[in-house]
């Protein structure tokens, strides 16, 4: 059965404002943020979150930093990530069941003022970022914690990777706004040509090329997309990160479940 949840919001300073916030405006889950402080794996958390779990029936999933680099050739940043995923399977266990990872192109060089990906030119790229995630994959496995590689900027000489990622069964975020602005929709493009398993969406309205709009304001079809989130059973964060907007496209989407005939969920999304 789908879900649709929230973020964590910059407005508040605990997780309690947050797990408050979701029960009253009907959230059925919260993404958490390892960029935010009141986040951060320990047991005080984990006690806040079973005791809303067992009282609201609230869930939560996790998002990682958000400059996490799965391709590194660095030894002692992997083993870094690494005891950073096992305090995190440690501390989550049978509380979060999905992790967020972004792909993220890597370093680059500006030469004349155009940016030179490294990772292009580094003939074991796609192996080692495999290598890597395979590691990471085993040991979040082992707490039963999903790992869904989430779509940020992507360039062409990153089909490969996609192609490998397919091939090897992991399980992906699709961020619909993130899909428009880097590379227009290319993302979809690797989607489905290599058939990409989507567990997880990241929902947010595009106005022109700035993204993380209400739902109610831009030039995506949120309404395909929710066809989409309940014709695969995905866990979908309406990734609005302002209290007002995220209310306002809370009730958009409360809206649009009276319109959608359940019995006929084929999305017609409008990507290449």
């Amino acid at each position: 059965m789908h879900k649709i949840g929230m973020p964590v919001l910059m407005e508040f300073s605990t997780i309690q404002e947050n797990i408050d916030f979701a029960v009253k405006h009907q959230f059925e889950f919260i993404e958490l943020n390892m960029n935010f402080l009141y986040c951060y794996p320990n047991e005080d958390i984990r006690n806040i979150l079973i005791q809303a779990n067992k009282k609201y029936n609230l869930e939560f999933s996790f998002h990682y930093y958000d400059n996490v680099d799965i391709s590194s050739p660095n030894n002692n940043y992997i083993t870094y990530l690494k005891q950073d995923f096992h305090l995190i399977g440690e501390t989550f266990k049978d509380i979060i069941h999905k992790i967020v990872l972004h792909i993220e192109p890597g370093s680059f060089m500006t030469i004349f003022s155009e940016k030179h990906y490294v990772y292009k030119y580094d003939a074991n790229y796609v192996e080692r970022t495999i290598k890597n995630l395979t590691e990471f994959k085993n040991i979040l496995d082992s707490y039963d914690i999903e790992i869904v590689l989430e779509n940020v900027p992507i360039h062409p000489f990153m089909g490969p990777l996609f192609k490998a990622l397919g091939q090897h069964n992991f399980s992906f975020t699709w961020d619909i706004g993130h899909d428009v602005i880097y590379d227009h929709y290319l993302f979809s493009s690797f989607r489905k040509k290599y058939k990409l398993n989507i567990k997880h969406m990241h929902m947010h309205n595009v106005l022109g090329q700035i993204d993380h709009q209400r739902l109610s304001l831009g030039k995506l079809h949120i309404k395909e997309y929710l066809k989409y989130v309940m014709k695969n059973n995905l866990s979908c964060v309406l990734e609005v990160k302002d209290k007002d907007n995220l209310i306002d496209s809370k009730k958009f989407i409360d809206s649009l479940y009276s319109s959608i005939d359940q019995n006929n969920l084929h999305p017609h999304i409008i990507t290449p």
